[in-house]
């Protein structure tokens, strides 16, 4: 008899009780319910860096760009658009989506390139065009992250206003020395 409540006790003693089951569930819980906190703050702060981005990093970047590209720059002109710029239509003062700008190079001739907004969908591209000598063609995007872009000449400084995905607004300028 002793043999068996011996075995008996043993076997009781190996499972866990009520209350320390009830304790590790309530613990499970709240761990859980901390970790889906957690998860929603971690989403919700990744979505500000995102929508920062395009002032953290882009818009740094097309700035020295294009800083140095007007800066270079001889004289310019704002036109409506690319083919208004390449056709020498007449040119604008603001709400220009072409800025067509000359450089004097090396031999004393003058260059022309044009910085111009496409338009695609629900974005726009900021593209750099020029055509070589031999009547090729190359184009390069200078920014690819834009909803809009227009060029100004108002105040009589070249102005490139961007405006970014989230609602940013950016203005730089430059313009003939």
């Amino acid at each position: 008899m002793k043999i068996a409540s011996a075995s008996f006790r043993r076997a009781r003693r190996s499972g866990f009780t009520l209350v320390e089951v009830s304790t590790a569930m309530g613990l499970m819980l709240v761990l859980g319910s901390s970790m889906v906190v957690m998860i929603q703050q971690h989403v919700t702060f990744m979505r500000f860096v995102q929508q920062q981005n395009f002032l953290a990093e882009e818009a740094p970047r097309t700035g020295r760009l294009i800083g140095r590209l007007f800066d270079q720059a001889d004289h310019y002109l704002i036109y409506d658009d690319l083919d208004a710029a390449l056709a020498g239509a007449p040119p604008v003062i603001f709400d220009g989506r072409a800025a067509r700008l000359f450089f004097k190079s090396a031999a004393q001739t003058v260059e022309s390139r044009v910085i111009y907004v496409e338009s695609g969908g629900s974005s726009a591209l900021l593209r750099f065009h020029h055509t070589h000598p031999d009547g090729s063609d190359a184009s390069w995007t200078i920014s690819d992250r834009i909803q809009d872009a227009t060029f100004a000449a108002d105040q009589g400084i070249l102005t490139l206003t961007l405006h970014g995905p989230s609602g940013e607004e950016i203005t730089y300028g430059g313009g003939a020395r």
